[in-house]
């Protein structure tokens, strides 16, 4: 087997210590508790059994139509707001700085929105990063979902990043995915069967998902989401890409 000279990262619950995106701009729009808010997933919720489709496409349906109804304009400058203060899991930084300098090419594979992701301070860190995207009209201004980040559509930017790196597309043998939930189900699937390992990290023991993802032969280790130097995250990840301490 290859080195590990790619690795993957899913970002909500991954790199960050929470599940769902920390979006400032829902909180100026009145759900106090932004993403998490009841009121707000409801509605996602309502919206996805009514039109019957993907829960991410009624997130970010409900996410635009409220910030247009509370007289925010769509641009990114809105977006994007609460970027800069985005709390990581321990180590972050740090790791992802140290796995650059040894030469790692790291890759960002999540649902949030692309152009807040590119505001955060990890994000010079990453070659690149693939996400959520939108139309824009001649005024900057949102019109609707470009392209959206689903579970499914995880395995086809890890098959673009396999040519993209000279391989083909179903050869991660140099590859490890790094992800939290069932929403990293697919593409953990993808780079188990194809030759990569894949690590499911928690900050709960008692994890829902990692129980049910558990029964499936698509993780290859579990660790604590502490990227710290000398954490057992941190040693196997330079373990499994040959980098000496």
């Amino acid at each position: 087997m290859k080195n590990k000279k790619i690795i993957i990262y899913d970002f909500d619950g991954t790199l960050t210590p929470y599940a769902l995106p920390k979006f400032e701009i829902l909180k100026r729009c009145g759900f106090a508790n932004g993403s998490y808010d009841s009121n707000f997933l409801n509605k996602v919720s309502e919206l996805s059994q009514k039109e019957n489709i993907d829960t991410y496409n009624a997130f970010y349906q409900i996410y635009l139509s409220v910030i247009k109804d509370n007289d925010f304009k769509l641009v990114d400058e809105n977006l994007c707001l609460g970027a800069e203060n985005i709390e990581y899991n321990p180590g972050v930084v740090d790791f992802l700085k140290a796995l650059n300098t040894n030469g790692i090419k790291n890759y960002l594979l999540s649902s949030g929105i692309k152009v807040f992701l590119n505001k955060t301070n990890i994000a010079p860190l990453f070659i690149d990063i693939y996400a959520t995207d939108f139309n824009y009209n001649q005024n900057s201004e949102v019109l609707d979902i470009k392209f959206l980040m689903s579970d499914k559509n995880k395995v086809q930017a890890i098959k673009e990043i396999c040519k993209i790196n000279n391989n083909r597309e179903d050869d991660c043998t140099n590859i490890i995915y790094i992800g939290d939930g069932l929403t990293d189900y697919y593409a953990m699937e993808y780079v188990k069967n194809n030759g990569g390992l894949t690590i499911f990290v928690y900050t709960d023991i008692n994890n829902k998902d990692m129980k049910i993802i558990k029964e499936k032969d698509i993780v290859s280790f579990y660790e604590l989401a502490d990227f710290s130097i000398n954490s057992e995250l941190n040693n196997l990840i330079l373990n499994l890409c040959d980098i000496k301490k």
